[in-house]
């Protein structure tokens, strides 16, 4: 036992001794806060990723304390990021919404011409910001009370918090490299230029044509470390990456496109790959720094992200959903604390924590919490120092943690969310419904509580209810008429994933169309029965599970392949997907009986025709006799039948490729049309309540 404690705290004694000796470590920490844009709690090695590479934080992590249920204050940037700099949760500051073009208001086709004169200075409330989301200047930020207390203050990358008189040098900051009202960089390349936006970042100057922005950020990083000497600093380093556009390195992109495998489908994911690639080295670039100049040992750490994954680049699972979305996916983020001779390296805390915990964590840990200014605006946070301080052993105060987002209706919104302990409640204001889970035994968010357990999901909202109206946060109007989108499974072989993008494009406001997924962008074939029973119950827990409709299709793989000449039978043991008749019946019912535990509406499609010459040769009777076996099956437990092989056997010249079982876009498209008036049916259906 006393051999093990001495391998965790051996690295920051050796980080720290050397100060200790020369007495720097008396003085206030030096503070490095790095959020990332768009990381998702699953991107890191250290958060248990086995395709992104990131070997520079996975070694913060052990040098320090990591948490496992870190939260961002709302599931898009602009709001989290003033909560990060002010303690203040979105409700407070009024910034519960990502901020739009340059000058350019919620609901404007056009931008607004930014007014002649600005009123006020730093520190003053401006009487009429152009955006109603900005960070107003009465907002007091960290570095604003790190600077009058010693310390040098810089902030790098991405800032989005407002124009011109509201960038970061108006906040606080002696430095801003990077930091204007984009929510994105123009392009990753030096001059960070597009068509629509030539001049580039205002606050980074184009310096080497070319330059990745990541490299041009922990260089400016760099620079800005080795000036401040022996005063001490607060960085905020917020690199624009991993937001769209997805640029990434070329070698890296080349190396992550080799592990992926050399489908193109898997380029964007070899992308996405290659910028948390090239954020990771960033840090690590920062990190060296700090060894190197003798600041390491008296500087806190800390690693987070401004929400959470951006479905489609990578994949939140298990956790619902991603970026935009009130489910964990949503804003569920990274969070390391590296604090050398107050952390011991290599802790986990399992306790929920939030953006707004970050500031008067820094303060406490800076000794800047109890100067007047801190002390004279009301803040959310609770500091996490005694909590590192401790190994995580010493408990934080029972809270119920509060996201207000009340203006964004793209996914699911406008909402308001509560959670206490293991149970989360979202309130979605159209409607109004109300959603309750419970994480310990649910993490996925899949079954919904609210109707079950309807004291605690009242008594949460009421809370809820007491602590909007304690902040003075804006609430929505109601729309009573809303119904959610239904969520919708589509299962089945590669036919279905040519038809599945026109269905979801169909079904818009109508239904979040889902299917399994490879990785975070190639679709899975779901095959034959044989892989259909083994993954199965993975398909289902995908993005979150809870179905309200299962589309669902077995047979095209199952159907033995004949020798064109020989007509010999392959069905052997190097096809496992496919399976005799009796064997398919057999799979077949037992996938039914797994669907129908979840309480989804069904639908089942038929194979559709195979034709003349295709390779590997299917017999066309086969189709018949296997379509035959399942509209028997699924008659006998009542399931609704697409029947796509009769809807595409009177177009099959026009839609279907020659000699290959595979349509043509414009195929696809009207298959997809089928499938989704088939959709509409089975959702009307569960709405009603008519049919199972």
């Amino acid at each position: 036992m006393v051999m093990r404690r001495l391998r965790q705290i051996l690295p920051a004694l050796t980080i720290l001794l050397p100060q200790v000796a020369s007495g720097q470590a008396t003085r206030p920490p030096n503070v490095v806060l790095i959020v990332v844009d768009d990381l998702g709690d699953r991107d890191l090695g250290c958060r248990g990723s086995t395709f992104y590479e990131t070997p520079r934080l996975d070694a913060l992590a052990k040098q320090g304390m990591q948490f496992t249920q870190a939260y961002a204050a709302a599931a898009v940037c602009s709001p989290t990021r003033a909560a990060i700099l002010t303690g203040r949760s979105p409700a407070r500051t009024g910034v519960t919404d990502w901020i739009r073009a340059r000058f350019q208001r919620p609901g404007s086709k056009t931008p607004q011409q930014p007014p002649t004169a600005y009123v006020g200075g730093p520190g003053q409330r401006l009487s009429c910001p152009p955006n109603p989301f900005w960070l107003e200047h009465a907002e007091v930020t960290t570095a604003e009370l790190l600077r009058p207390a010693g310390f040098r203050t810089c902030h790098i990358g991405k800032w989005h918090l407002g124009d011109d008189a509201w960038y970061p040098e108006h906040q606080g900051f002696d430095e801003n490299h990077g930091g204007c009202d984009f929510g994105q960089p123009p392009s990753y390349f030096d001059p960070f230029a597009n068509k629509r936006l030539p001049g580039g970042i205002p606050s980074l100057p184009p310096r080497r044509a070319g330059e990745y922005l990541a490299v041009r950020e922990a260089d400016e990083a760099v620079g800005f470390l080795r000036r401040c000497g022996a005063q001490p600093f607060f960085l905020h380093l917020a690199p624009y990456a991993v937001h769209t556009p997805l640029q990434g390195e070329k070698e890296l992109v080349e190396h992550f496109a080799r592990k992926a495998g050399t489908r193109k489908t898997g380029q964007r994911n070899a992308t996405y790959a290659a910028m948390v690639h090239s954020v990771d080295t960033a840090v690590g670039r920062v990190l060296d720094a700090l060894q190197a100049n003798g600041q390491a040992a008296n500087t806190l750490v800390v690693f987070t992200s401004d929400n959470g994954g951006l479905e489609g680049p990578t994949s939140n699972q298990p956790l619902r959903s991603g970026k935009g979305f009130p489910y964990e996916g949503g804003i569920r983020v990274p969070l390391i604390v590296r604090w050398p001779g107050v952390v011991a390296p290599g802790t986990v805390s399992h306790t929920p924590v939030t953006s707004v915990d970050l500031l008067p964590t820094i303060l406490e840990a800076t000794g800047v919490a109890d100067s007047p200014a801190a002390k004279r605006m009301a803040r959310d946070g609770t500091s996490l120092a005694a909590h590192l301080r401790s190994a995580a052993r010493e408990a934080l105060p029972e809270r119920d943690l509060v996201w207000h987002f009340p203006h964004y209706r793209g996914k699911r919104g406008p909402w308001s969310i509560v959670r206490r302990g293991r149970s989360k409640l979202i309130r979605n204001y159209e409607g109004p419904t109300l959603e309750l889970f419970d994480l310990e035994a649910d993490p996925g968010e899949a079954r919904d509580l609210a109707a079950t357990r309807a004291e605690l999901a009242k008594e949460l909202d009421s809370s809820l209810t007491r602590h909007l109206a304690a902040v003075g946060a804006k609430l929505p109007k109601i729309n009573p008429g809303y119904r959610p989108p239904a969520r919708v499974l589509l299962l089945g072989d590669s036919i279905s994933i040519g038809y599945t993008p026109f269905v979801r494009t169909m079904l818009q406001g109508v239904a979040e169309v889902h299917r399994p997924m490879r990785d975070a962008r190639r679709p899975e074939n779901c095959a034959g029965t044989t892989h259909g029973v083994a993954r199965l119950d993975a398909w289902l827990q995908a993005s979150g599970g809870h179905w309200d409709v299962i589309h669902f299709n077995f047979g095209l793989h199952d159907l033995k392949r004949v020798h064109p000449d020989t007509g010999a039978a392959s069905n052997d043991p190097a096809h496992p997907n496919q399976a005799p008749l009796q064997t398919y019946e057999r799979q077949l019912r037992k996938i039914v009986a797994r669907l129908r535990q979840t309480g989804a509406k069904l639908v089942f499609a038929t194979t559709t025709p195979v034709p003349r010459g295709v390779r590997p040769h299917r017999e066309q009777a086969d189709v018949e006799r296997y379509n035959a076996t399942a509209r028997r099956v699924m008659a006998e437990h009542g399931i609704a039948v697409s029947d796509l092989h009769a809807f595409a056997a009177t177009r099959l010249a026009q839609i279907q490729q020659k000699a290959n079982v595979h349509f043509t876009r414009e195929g696809s498209r009207v298959l997809a049309g089928e499938v989704a008036r088939q959709l509409r049916k089975a959702i009307a259906a569960r709405r009603s309540r008519t049919v199972r």
